[in-house]
C-alpha cells in the first residue's frame, strides 16, 4: 500500500514539472509573436515616414537672394532638381505672386507629384534687398560738390526726395554721382546717381535740386527785453542760407557784445544795428554825480539828469545847488563830467 502511494506521488510530481515546462514554452511563443508584431508595426511606421519625407509640398512664402528663382526654393523634396531655374527673381525690394496654374505647370514640367488644392493656392517670392536712404544720397552729392570746390558750409535741397532705391543683398552697396552740373548764381544742380556705383548693369536715377551756401552769424541764445545788456555768454552762432540774409545783418560778435537791446529780441533772430543801442548809463530823472575838472582841479557835486544817455553822450543836468542846467558828458553809470576849461552852456 505504501509503495502504491509513493508511485502515485511521483507521477503527480512529474506531471507538475511537465505543466510548468509547457507554460514557459507557450509564454516564450507568445512573447516572440508579440515582438514580431511590434517589429512589423515599427517597420511600417518607418516606411510611412520615409514616404512622407518624399512628399512634395509648396513653400507659400520665400525670399530669394539671386537673379533666378530655383525649383528647390518653391517646392520641398525635389531631389537633384532643386537647383533648376524656374523664373527670374523680382527686382530688389519688389515681390512677385505665382498662382496655382503656373505652379502646376512648373511641377508637371519637372515631373513632380504635386497639384494645387484650389485655384487660390499661390506662393509669394520676394527679392532680398536693402534700401538706400536719403542721407546716403546726400553724402554722395556732398562729396561730388566738394570735388567741385564747394566747402563744408553748404546745404542741399533735393527735388526728388523719395527715390525708393533698393540694392540686392548680393551686390555692392557703393553709390556714386556723375554728370554733376551746378549753376553758380542760383545753385540749381542736375546729376545722375548710379547704384551700385561699380556695376555695368547699375540703376541710374536723375537728381535735381539746389545747393545753398551757409553763413555763420551771431544771435542771442535767449529772449532779451528792452535795455538788456548783451554779454559774451549770450551769443550763439547759427548757420543761415546766404540768400536769406537781410542787408545789414551783423556778422561780427564784437558789434553786439556790450550793446543793449533797443526793443524786444527773440532768441536766434539775425541782428541788425537798428535792434541795438549803447546801454543807457544815465536815465532821465536819475540823480547823478557831476565831476568838474579844470587844469588839474577836480570838484564833484550832485545833479538831476534831464535826459537819458549812453557813454559819450552829451546830456542836460540840473545842478541841485545852483538849480542851473548844464551840459555834461556821460562817462559811467550815473556819472557825468564837465570840463570847465571848455565852453559850457548854461540855461
Amino acid at each position: 500500500m505504501i509503495k502504491f502511494k509513493s508511485f502515485i506521488s511521483q507521477i503527480f510530481n512529474r506531471l507538475a514539472v511537465l505543466l510548468a515546462i509547457a507554460g514557459v514554452f507557450f509564454y516564450l511563443i507568445n512573447l516572440s509573436s508579440l515582438n514580431a508584431k511590434i517589429q512589423t508595426a515599427t517597420n511600417k511606421s518607418i516606411e510611412f515616414s520615409k514616404k512622407s519625407m518624399k512628399i512634395v509640398t509648396l513653400i507659400p512664402y520665400i525670399t530669394v537672394q539671386k537673379n533666378h528663382v530655383l525649383l528647390g526654393e518653391i517646392f520641398t523634396n525635389v531631389g537633384i532638381k532643386a537647383n533648376s531655374r524656374v523664373a527670374y527673381s523680382p527686382k530688389p525690394g519688389k515681390s512677385a505672386r505665382f498662382d496655382a496654374q503656373w505652379l502646376y505647370r512648373i511641377a508637371r514640367a519637372h515631373g513632380l507629384k504635386w497639384r494645387p488644392l484650389s485655384l487660390k493656392t499661390h506662393t509669394i517670392v520676394e527679392r532680398a534687398s536693402y534700401e538706400i536712404y536719403e542721407d546716403e544720397v546726400l553724402d554722395a552729392l556732398r562729396k561730388a560738390l566738394y570735388d567741385r570746390g564747394y566747402q563744408n558750409n553748404i546745404e542741399i535741397d533735393m527735388n526728388n526726395r523719395r527715390l525708393n532705391i533698393h540694392i540686392a543683398t548680393n551686390k555692392n552697396s557703393m553709390i556714386s554721382v556723375t554728370g554733376l552740373t551746378v549753376k553758380r548764381k542760383t545753385g540749381r544742380f542736375i546729376a545722375t546717381l548710379i547704384v551700385p556705383g561699380d556695376s555695368s548693369n547699375a540703376q541710374r536715377f536723375r537728381l535735381t535740386g539746389r545747393v545753398h551756401r551757409l553763413v555763420n552769424i551771431p544771435t542771442l541764445n535767449k529772449n532779451f527785453k528792452r535795455n538788456d545788456v548783451i554779454k559774451k555768454d549770450d551769443i550763439e552762432w547759427i548757420k543761415v542760407r546766404s540768400h536769406k540774409l537781410r542787408n545789414g545783418v551783423l556778422q561780427d560778435d564784437e558789434e553786439i557784445i556790450g550793446m543793449a537791446a533797443k526793443r524786444r529780441i527773440t532768441s536766434n533772430t539775425p541782428l541788425i544795428s537798428n535792434y541795438l543801442q549803447r546801454p543807457k548809463l544815465v536815465n532821465k530823472g536819475d540823480l547823478v554825480t557831476i565831476s568838474l575838472t579844470s587844469q588839474g582841479l577836480q570838484l564833484t557835486t550832485r545833479g538831476r539828469a534831464q535826459d537819458s544817455g549812453s557813454k559819450g553822450d552829451i546830456i542836460r543836468i540840473k545842478n541841485n545847488k545852483s538849480k542851473k542846467i548844464i551840459e555834461a558828458k556821460v562817462i559811467g553809470e550815473d556819472m557825468v563830467i564837465v570840463n570847465l576849461f571848455n565852453r559850457i552852456a548854461f540855461k
